[in-house]
């Protein structure tokens, strides 16, 4: 009997593993790819969403502060009405807030009419860096009346 002398082509479907030789590894590279830039993505996503909250933490404190400053004023002008609206006084530098003072405070007072006021319009203004140079403040404004309403 006489040996074929070529060999019949493969079935339809079946491929010849001299061709796959290398394909594995660029499979292994493109899904290593992949994990790359979703890790990439979920680690920009979360240092955002820290900057966010971290700033919304910063204003809410700021706010409070401010509050409290304007709360403090008040109970300067229910101890003695008269004398606080006669005297007309405003200190504008109202000192640091917060931890290491990141807040600092300016309060801005006009007294209305002048030379006999009755009323104050006030505003607490509480100013601090954002931690990457920018100076960020939260303002605060009140009035305040000698008679009560």
């Amino acid at each position: 009997m006489k040996r074929p002398t070529s060999v019949a082509p493969f079935p339809a479907g079946v491929v010849k593993l001299k061709s796959m030789k290398g394909q594995l590894m660029i499979e292994i590279l493109v899904g290593l790819g992949v994990i790359t830039t979703v890790l990439v993505f979920s680690l920009v996503a979360i240092t955002h969403a820290t900057r966010l909250a971290r700033a919304a933490r910063n204003r809410l404190e700021a706010t409070t502060y401010a509050q409290q400053v304007l709360e403090s004023y008040r109970n300067q002008r229910d101890l003695d009405k008269d004398a606080f609206f006669s005297g007309e006084t405003c200190s504008p530098g109202c000192g640091t807030f917060g931890i290491n003072a990141m807040y600092a405070c300016t309060m801005t007072c006009a007294f209305s009419p002048a030379g006999a006021a009755t009323q104050v319009e006030v505003e607490v203004t509480m100013s601090w860096d954002d931690g990457g140079g920018n100076m960020v403040s939260v303002k605060v404004p009140t009035a305040l009346s000698k008679y009560d309403i």
